[in-house]
């Protein structure tokens, strides 16, 4: 094929990349608000925000999902939820739902697949471990900060503003009827930093936390629809609590009836206009099955984490949190073999990164247990520290 013929075909499929976008709703988000740090050389047929979701799939922290609770630790059943999985779904429904709406779908997918990026192993409860264990030190611990964190501190992988804060503000434990950006949003690298800055000292505000484009307000909400049901659906695979003992709010009580019930809502309300709004009564459904999860399954010792166990492994987290300031403070022999080598493929990034926080050990070290898998947490506390006698549940318990 000659340069004449080649050129013809970028020529055709920038056209139509462009056709596409002309036939967006007039509140998605478009090339244009695709802003980096960088000046990004884009290919023809790989541009915006199809960058980024090649970029978030190919990070290191996305290969370990797999490795990571959603739920329930310690069970050893592949057939529930790990955070891969819910991740996949979020991005699944967001981008269904987003189609629908006709929001940017590219920017959805890189959203949703990078929203849980920065979570601690063990799940919630491993963040609130790590949380205790920070807020010693003056620093705050987040999931969703520490994603944000990850994709524009850590790695340096120059993504776009729109999908950091669409993961910044993402939070799947407060239900809104109507999700819209407001004058707080980001819209500035520098609105980021300062953002992050008094996140990181437990200063940010939920005002501060609305996503800026519709595309993250969408992924938002349906963080919170992809886990409703499927966690119902885990706790009763696991024996914890069975289906027919929920109550239907009128958003039903199995996962695809509160997905599609859910979705089909969203779009009713929300076609057309500026916000990701419910109805009244979807909202007050998805609050009330949202309770009943909190009282069956979230709050309960059923996942995996007895008391006894929560407390051995709080103090487990400590531990290795200490142990990892301890060995920055000391020219950090030991991270600098097993951690810092596997953050990112661009060494250059990553000695910037350490060169920007070698004065804050406190962070680094919250950066090394968030990027653990539940497994490798483990290992390396019984290789380094001392021994967990944790019990597993085998395939045949």
């Amino acid at each position: 094929m000659n340069e004449k013929q080649k050129r013809e075909i970028r020529e055709k499929i920038i056209k139509s990349a462009k056709e596409a976008e002309d036939r967006l709703s007039p509140f998605a988000a478009r090339e244009k608000d695709c802003l980096r740090r960088s000046d990004y050389e884009y290919n023809f047929y790989r541009r915006g925000f199809v960058r980024d979701c090649e970029a978030v799939i190919n990070l290191a922290q996305y290969n370990r999902y797999g490795g990571k609770t959603q739920v329930f630790s310690l069970h050893a059943n592949n057939d529930i939820s790990t955070r891969a999985s819910h991740v996949g779904l979020v991005s699944r429904i967001a981008r269904t739902i987003g189609r629908a709406l006709q929001l940017n779908c590219d920017l959805i997918e890189a959203i949703a697949c990078a929203h849980d990026l920065g979570h601690a192993p063990f799940g919630h409860k491993g963040e609130v471990w790590l949380n205790a264990a920070t807020k010693k030190h003056g620093y705050t611990f987040a999931h969703h900060v520490q994603s944000a964190r990850y994709l524009d501190h850590i790695t340096r992988s120059d993504m776009s503003l729109p999908v950091i804060d669409g993961v910044l503000c993402h939070n799947g434990e407060c239900v809104l009827r109507e999700y819209a950006p407001n004058a707080c949003a980001t819209r500035t690298f520098k609105d980021l930093d300062e953002k992050l800055e008094l996140a990181y000292r437990g200063e940010i505000t939920q005002e501060m936390l609305m996503p800026a484009t519709l595309e993250g307000c969408l992924v938002r909400i349906c963080d919170v629809i992809a886990y409703l049901g499927k966690d119902r659906q885990d706790a009763d695979r696991l024996g914890v609590h069975g289906l027919n003992d929920y109550t239907d709010f009128g958003a039903g009580i199995l996962n695809h009836k509160i997905i599609r019930a859910a979705g089909e809502d969203i779009i009713f309300n929300s076609y057309g206009k500026g916000a990701i709004v419910l109805s009244d009564e979807m909202h007050k459904a998805l609050l009330g099955c949202m309770r009943e999860n909190y009282a069956y399954i979230y709050k309960t010792e059923n996942t995996g984490i007895t008391a006894e166990s929560s407390f051995v492994m709080e103090k487990a987290v400590a531990e290795v949190y200490e142990f990892a300031i301890d060995d920055l403070k000391n020219g950090g022999r030991l991270l600098g073999e097993i951690y810092f080598p596997y953050i990112y493929a661009n060494p250059k990034f990553v000695e910037e990164y350490k060169k920007a926080d070698e004065h804050a050990p406190e962070r680094v070290a919250a950066d090394f247990i968030a990027c653990m898998c539940d497994d490798y947490f483990l290992s390396f506390y019984n290789k380094y520290i001392g021994r967990l006698d944790l019990k597993k549940t085998d395939y045949f318990d």
